[in-house]
């Protein structure tokens, strides 16, 4: 329940985010994330859920503690990045979605299994549409001349 709680706080933050943290306190676009602060939501994710494994694995009758922990860690990790915008939060959407789908149907949750099969083809919709968007913005637009690179 308490993870829900972080979810529902990262929310709110992206919600004001996407409104707010745009150029000039103006609507946020969608752009990518640095090689570094991947490899640092990363790691997090990785500590994390390694935290949380072995206290769902000591503290409770959890069928698949360590798997359940890492999917619950890089949801997060997931929504971090859909909060500020960044393209690559799709490719965490759809590892953790395939790794619940299998989870589920081990467990033999049928409804929850395709519940996140749904989930996973919405990622799918969301990285294609995030991706255009991205090219979009990349793209000069006709009235904007040439391009010039930034040094």
């Amino acid at each position: 329940m308490g993870l829900q709680g972080v979810f529902f706080a990262v929310c709110l933050y992206g919600w004001w985010e996407w409104l707010h943290g745009g150029a000039g306190g103006g609507r946020l676009s969608v752009s990518r994330a640095s090689r570094r602060s991947l490899a640092a939501l990363a790691a997090a994710g990785v500590a994390f859920a390694a935290v949380l494994g072995v206290a769902l694995h000591r503290g409770t009758d959890a069928a698949f503690p360590f798997i359940d922990s890492t999917l619950a860690s890089f949801s997060l990790v997931a929504q971090w990045l859909q909060s500020v915008k960044k393209v690559e939060t799709w490719w965490f959407w759809i590892a953790v979605d395939v790794g619940y789908v299998g989870m589920y149907l081990a467990k033999g949750l049928w409804l929850t299994a395709l519940l996140y099969a749904i989930f996973l083809v919405l990622c799918v919709v969301g990285l294609r549409d995030w991706k255009r968007s991205l090219s979009s913005v990349a793209e000069p637009g006709p009235a904007s001349g040439p391009a010039t690179e930034a040094s």
